[in-house]
């Protein structure tokens, strides 16, 4: 018997997610054989060659010859509706983009596979101005393949699904099954021809995000369709929503055979046991199925992890190659959870189990293995948060077996970050941290419950810039009752380039799963209501502001921000952190800050 970890697009594109490879790692050493498979690095090589290109340019002028989508049933439909709406979108879209881009989409195709060559070339990839002409170029390559599916979008970083269609399931639905207005559909029976999958007896498919419902759902359905396999859907997004997905029979008719939530280490294990006949389904803990009579069961959630004893993940079956890079990144978790968890607006936690990390030496173990086994001194700690003495222990242990390593991860403005102490993490390989700043505001702060001492934050960001490390800090824009003077604030800290050298600003979102929920005249929130069935976040109505003027607000200080510092590398980015590693690791922290590009980068409207 043989199981297969899929990861699924859209994600960007440069190293591997750790999901697949971990769960690999599990049954492996359990006994079982397993394979991963990227289909979201196969989608990027495969969609990023002029002949891709000239496909899409070509399908979009034949949308303009008869700009119309057809649609099954009557024309009283609500699928007619959208469909005629969506038609008329992309009409615009397409004309808007021969008039004004048709010599930017020949130069575009001419260069795109040169683009592609930067990223795997290191003598390219390590020029600035090389690297982000290319990456410019692969943004407009993209935006060629989305026009025949305008105004869905796919971008390096974010899958924009079609936004006619709402994300209840019925819409997603709708979009899984009709190739006109999916650009994921085509490409997975295309691409699903060519590979043979019939050893497998599970193929399990990991959603980590919202980017990843349209194109994960539609390649379960057809992976029910054309195998024999038993399907599997898991990842951290799908715990976030899985209570409405278990009021959705066809859920488990069409897409898949079972969700299995939470924290997976064991419980893939005990799936693959059953799989294999050798315990009944009763027995597979976290696991959501429908049985014989049609009732959806779920059964107890699995105990807590014992972290040291969990198996490394395995990356044997991926194909580096193909990944957007010169170097290997391999992601690692050192523990699991926060250890602060409080955070109102936060639902990073949801699915895991309580705040745990691995002992020191278990942690380093893993990584000196996974160094050597791969030959990478590059990682990515993937942790929501660790506390300044792990870390310190971490980095101290690090220099006593004298291990030539290179990491970033997520960390909080403790106080106990001392300068002593972010010295040893740069001395033992820490290049940068993304820090929660968040906001600006005291009284803003105090509604989140960041926790932190609200006064020190700079200074630990000065101390941590002394240091030689990078300071990325991520910010909550517009939180429901921040005022003008509030926002602006924040956007002064967010400027400051001596204690703020990346910036990863996001909008304000009510997520289901917040703490927030309970705490809704706090943040001047008078109603919500569902954002659709697969969606994590809420709709909501403020007494102070609304949705459309919080993005609006976001929207404008980022293209503001965006042509202020264009010159710079790095000056915001969301997705971009393992390069901004590679680069520190190679130049350092000064040459990164002060570098300024010849090549004017492609900005937003532009």
């Amino acid at each position: 018997m043989k199981l297969l970890f899929a990861s699924v697009p859209q994600w960007f594109p440069v190293s591997p997610y750790l999901a697949c490879a971990l769960l690999a790692g599990q049954v492996e050493a359990a006994g079982f054989s397993a394979d991963t498979y990227d289909f979201n690095i196969e989608f990027f090589n495969d969609i990023l060659t002029k002949e891709r290109l000239q496909r899409s340019l070509e399908k979009a002028a034949r949308f303009l010859e008869d700009p119309v989508l057809p649609c099954e049933g009557p024309a009283s439909s609500p699928f007619q509706k959208k469909l005629s709406k969506v038609a008329a979108v992309r009409k615009e879209i397409i004309s808007a983009f021969f008039l004004r881009d048709k010599s930017i989409a020949e130069e575009t195709v001419r260069d795109v596979e040169n683009a592609v060559s930067v990223f795997h070339t290191r003598e390219k990839f390590y020029d600035p101005e090389q690297l982000f002409r290319a990456r410019d170029t692969l943004e407009s390559a993209l935006d060629i393949i989305s026009l025949p599916y305008a105004p869905s979008r796919i971008r390096l970083d974010n899958y924009i699904a079609d936004p006619v269609f709402t994300y209840d399931f019925e819409d997603v639905d709708y979009q899984c099954r009709n190739a006109d207005v999916n650009m994921f559909l085509p490409y997975f029976e295309e691409k699903l021809s060519t590979l043979d999958l019939t050893a497998y007896s599970m193929i399990g498919l990991s959603i980590t995000d919202l980017s990843q419902i349209v194109p994960g759902f539609t390649l379960a359905r057809l992976l029910k369709q054309k195998t024999n396999a038993k399907i599997c859907l898991g990842g951290n997004y799908i715990y976030k929503i899985v209570s409405d997905l278990k009021k959705i029979p066809s859920v488990f008719y069409d897409y898949c055979d079972f969700l299995q939530v939470g924290d997976g280490e064991t419980a893939v294990v005990e799936l693959a046991e059953f799989i294999a006949g050798r315990i009944s389904i009763e027995n597979v803990h976290s696991l959501i199925y429908m049985n014989d009579a049609g009732e959806v069961i779920e059964n107890e959630k699995a105990p807590l992890l014992h972290l040291d004893r969990v198996s490394y993940p395995d990356f044997d079956t991926y194909r580096f190659e193909k990944y957007f890079s010169p170097e290997v990144v391999i992601p690692v978790q050192l523990g699991k959870g926060c250890y602060w968890g409080k955070c109102t607006f936060c639902d990073f936690y949801t699915g895991q189990q309580k705040f745990d990390m691995k002992s020191v030496s278990r942690a380093v173990d893993e990584v000196e293995y996974l160094s050597k086994k791969y030959n990478t001194p590059f990682f990515n700690f993937v942790d929501e948060a660790v506390p300044p003495s792990f870390y310190n222990a971490f980095a101290t242990e690090i220099l006593r077996r004298g291990l030539k390593i290179y990491f970033y991860s997520f960390a909080r403005l403790e106080k106990a970050f001392t300068p002593e102490v972010l010295k040893n993490l740069y001395n033992a390989g820490a290049r940068f941290f993304m820090w929660g700043y968040e906001a600006d505001s005291e009284r803003v702060m105090h509604l989140m419950n960041k926790g932190v001492d609200l006064k020190r934050r700079k200074q630990i960001l000065r101390d941590s810039a002394a240091a030689g490390l990078w300071n990325l800090c991520t910010f909550l824009l517009c939180y429901p009752s921040e005022t003008p003077e509030e926002l602006q604030s924040t956007i002064d800290v967010i400027y400051d380039e001596e204690i703020v050298n990346t910036a990863t600003p996001s909008n304000f979102a009510f997520k289901k799963n917040a703490i927030l929920k309970d705490h809704t005249q706090d943040a001047s929130i008078t109603d919500y209501q569902a954002n659709g069935q697969l969606h994590i976040s809420y709709k909501y109505h403020s007494s102070v502001t609304t949705m459309q003027e919080i993005k609006k607000k976001r929207n404008a200080f980022e293209k503001q921000f965006l042509k202020d510092t264009a010159q710079r590398l790095w000056p915001h980015t969301f997705t971009d952190c393992d390069m901004i590693l590679m680069y520190l690791a190679r130049f350092g922290r000064d040459y990164v800050k002060n570098y300024r590009l010849k090549y004017r980068k492609r900005l937003p409207g532009g």
